[in-house]
Order: C-alpha cells, then sequence, then structure tokens
C-alpha cells in the first residue's frame, strides 16, 4: 500500500471515530494538541503525523494506536481488548454509566460470591 492511500485510510478512520464521539474538529485538535486545519488535511489525507502526533490523536480520539494506523484492535488473546474497543466508542459520561450499570449487572447475578443462573 502506498503512502497516500495509507493516509486517506487513517484519515477516514480519524473522521468516522471524530463523528461517533459527536465531536468538532476543534474540540479533537484542541485535545490533541494540533491545529484544526492539521486535523482536517488528515482527515482528508493530505498530511502524514509523527508518532508523537499518531499518540496524542490515538488518546484524543480514545482508541489504540493499532486502530488508528491498521482499523484493528491488538489481539491478546483477553477480551480486554473487545471491550476497550466497545467503550472507546462512548464520549466518558456515557462510558461512566456503562461502566456503573456492568458492575450492577455482576452484583446482581452474584449472590454469597455464587453465579446466580439467570
Amino acid at each position: 500500500m502506498d503512502k497516500i492511500h495509507l493516509n486517506e485510510e487513517i484519515g477516514a478512520r480519524v473522521r468516522r471515530r471524530r463523528e461517533v464521539l459527536g465531536c468538532t474538529r476543534e474540540q479533537i485538535a484542541e485535545r490533541a494538541n494540533i491545529s484544526v486545519q492539521f486535523l482536517f488535511d488528515i482527515e482528508k489525507g493530505k498530511k502524514s503525523m509523527t508518532a508523537l502526533h499518531i499518540v496524542n490523536l490515538a488518546e484524543a480520539l480514545s482508541v489504540s494506536i493499532d486502530f488508528l494506523l491498521l482499523g484493528v484492535e491488538k489481539k491478546d488473546g483477553h477480551r480486554g481488548a473487545e471491550w476497550e474497543q466497545m467503550f472507546s466508542l462512548l464520549v466518558p459520561e456515557q462510558r461512566e454509566l456503562a461502566e456503573e450499570m456492568l458492575r450492577l449487572f455482576v452484583r446482581g447475578v452474584s449472590i454469597n460470591g455464587k453465579v446466580k443462573k439467570i
């Protein structure tokens, strides 16, 4: 794959993720410590990023570097990456609510340390 197509694919992932989060370019650019114009150029596939830009942008979008660069999560043999991917689609308030719901669910199916069949 050539550099132009790679930049376009990364840019499309950045744009889709930003849209899923419901964020403006201004918000993500501020979080990633880059200019709005640079983020626009990344989303259009016109600019490449340094390693620092990649790390900052992945953090700003709450995704892994693997997802940002390759479109996949790193497989570690555990469900952790899968859960992180699901939670990464949520804004912070939604993530906190989902985590609390999961905690309540686990408490609800557990009685005295034994799992209750549902």
